[in-house]
């Protein structure tokens, strides 16, 4: 399962959570996806495949290689920081340095970035972004 965190302000201060990337999701590595498939059948009951329900929807090479850019080994997305300035986004620390023409939407007061996914104009994934400076 992919994570990311976000801040959260409560009892007074700024708290740092982990929160499901994608909820509700779980990816599955494999180099036998027929074998897993099968495997997954038994579960049928209590799970949902993506798909036609017999086969999952794999995830395409460059919506993978984004992601592994983004989560690292560990499959946990970091907080992000950064200013604006002159109307555009400068990341300066966190995964989402050098990926600012990702970012659709940013909410400062929650500090989040909503960031689309590549080839995939609609869909988007909410991550934390802390904006230190807008100039």
């Amino acid at each position: 399962m992919l994570t990311y965190d976000r801040m959260r302000r409560y009892e007074g201060a700024w708290h740092i959570e982990s929160m499901p990337l994608f909820p509700g999701y779980v990816f599955l590595e494999t180099n036998a996806p027929k074998l897993l498939m099968e495997e997954l059948k038994q579960y049928a009951q209590m799970i949902h495949i993506l798909g036609d329900g017999v086969t999952a929807i794999p995830v395409r090479v460059e919506e993978e290689t984004f992601l592994r850019s983004l989560v690292g080994k560990d499959h946990h997305l970091g907080m992000s920081r950064g200013y604006i300035a002159d109307g555009r986004t400068y990341v300066t620390e966190g995964p989402l340095r050098g990926k600012e023409n990702f970012i659709r939407k940013i909410d400062r007061h929650k500090r989040l970035a909503w960031l689309v996914i590549p080839k995939e104009k609609d869909k988007t994934m909410k991550i934390g972004l802390e904006i230190v400076v807008k100039g």
